[in-house]
């Protein structure tokens, strides 16, 4: 465990790369009721084209995956929500997908390492079906209809259309209605296997907590 002081901040931040590759970082913050966590993947939607793990030939996915990913992770294969337990437990869950990163993340004041352990879970237990992936097209859709309707938003997008002419920033996180609907669960379990690998992953937690009780908590799981 690598321990980073910042004197200037008087802020303290504990490092170490587990044996599976995942990054963990936490910050202490004695005092402080609240703890955070967020466990984030190197994946966004600008990785449309890679050579899936395994494989040997670049394939291009459709636009809108990692954000459709993002989506169908809280799906667990008893049918739950994993936002269910998250509530039981009295915390605040959500997640995100920009062009670089897809994060999973949780804010309580209390049962912090049980929810520790259900985001790890949770994040390590695709379940994609054809049935569970049809029914998600037609939510995804709704939303990037919604963000149709925000001036705001699509001034920005345009913007960045007429800025870059290739790269693939310049395709909308969510993707389009057309390629949403051309998403398959093999599609899916492609990525998620490439990239959802704790080798390409990092945690990072703050909080009023230990940082040795922390670390092996985190190995634990």
């Amino acid at each position: 465990m690598e321990k980073i002081v910042n004197e200037l901040l008087k802020e303290e931040l504990y490092y170490e790369k587990l044996e599976n590759g995942l990054d963990v970082y936490f910050m202490p913050k004695r005092g402080f009721t609240k703890k955070y966590a967020v466990l984030a993947t190197n994946y966004g939607s600008n990785d449309l084209e890679f050579i899936p793990i395994g494989e040997t030939e670049p394939i291009r996915v459709n636009e809108g995956i990692a954000h459709f990913l993002e989506h169908k992770m809280f799906e667990q294969p008893d049918e739950s929500d994993a936002f269910e337990k998250f509530s039981k437990w009295g915390a605040n869950a959500n997640a995100f997908t920009n062009f670089t990163t897809t994060a999973y993340l949780f804010t309580t004041t209390e049962n912090f390492y049980d929810c520790l352990d259900h985001l790890f879970d949770y994040v390590q237990t695709p379940h994609f079906t054809d049935e569970n992936v049809e029914k998600e097209k037609g939510i995804i859709a709704q939303e990037i209809k919604m963000y149709d309707d925000d001036p705001g938003w699509n001034v920005s997008f345009n913007a960045i259309k007429a800025m870059y002419v290739n790269h693939p920033v310049r395709v909308d996180i969510a993707g389009t209605v057309d390629s949403v609907y051309k998403i398959t669960k093999e599609e899916l379990y492609k990525c998620y296997n490439t990239f959802y690998n704790p080798g390409n992953m990092a945690l990072f937690v703050i909080g009023d907590l230990e940082a040795e009780e922390f670390f092996e908590n985190v190995k634990k799981a």
